[in-house]
């Protein structure tokens, strides 16, 4: 069973060049996954957050115009209220997001991106972060979209991490120590 063994506050410092804040371990986040392996992401590691699915943001804004024409078309009343009511309870799950729950996950899926020798396959490191979801008790309703959204990303960013020494190898950074 997945848990955290250290999981220290992860303040704010600052903006990346995309506009995205920016947030900094204080000390070290130790994560035991499924299998029982130790991962422990460094104190002053760098993230930059969880990416929300933008299709999720887009999905909201069509219902709403939606039910907005369908309205103006002449929906039945009953209609338009359970569409109504429908779009007030997505809207109400979004704001109530566990954002902090997640951010500390997004410290160790960031992580495990960077780490190209331990997990050469960026599958493991999106595996790792569904763990580590399902771990901090993120529910099912927020997981499983953002954990899909990761999967569909193929990218491995590799972000600058200035207060920790890269690890080289090939004349590459295959990691951060």
């Amino acid at each position: 069973m997945a848990r955290f063994l250290a999981s220290p506050p992860t303040p704010a410092v600052g903006k990346r060049p995309n506009g995205k804040t920016e947030y900094r371990a204080s000390g070290p986040i130790i994560f035991s996954d499924d299998r029982g392996a130790l991962h422990t992401i460094p104190a002053g590691w760098r993230s930059d957050g969880v990416s929300w699915p933008g299709w999720l943001r887009i999905g909201f804004a069509i219902a709403v115009v939606l039910v907005a024409s369908g309205r103006a078309l002449g929906m039945p009343l009953w209609a338009f209220v359970t569409a109504d009511a429908v779009l007030t309870s997505l809207l109400a799950v979004w704001l109530l997001r566990p954002c902090q729950r997640l951010l500390i996950a997004a410290f160790v899926h960031d992580w495990a991106c960077q780490q190209t020798i331990t997990f050469p396959d960026k599958r493991d490191a999106d595996r790792l972060f569904n763990e580590a979801m399902r771990a901090l008790g993120v529910p099912l309703l927020y997981r499983a979209p953002i954990y899909g959204w990761v999967r569909l990303r193929r990218q491995r960013v590799q972000w600058q991490q200035p207060e920790l020494s890269p690890i080289m190898a090939g004349g590459r950074v295959v990691g951060w120590e």
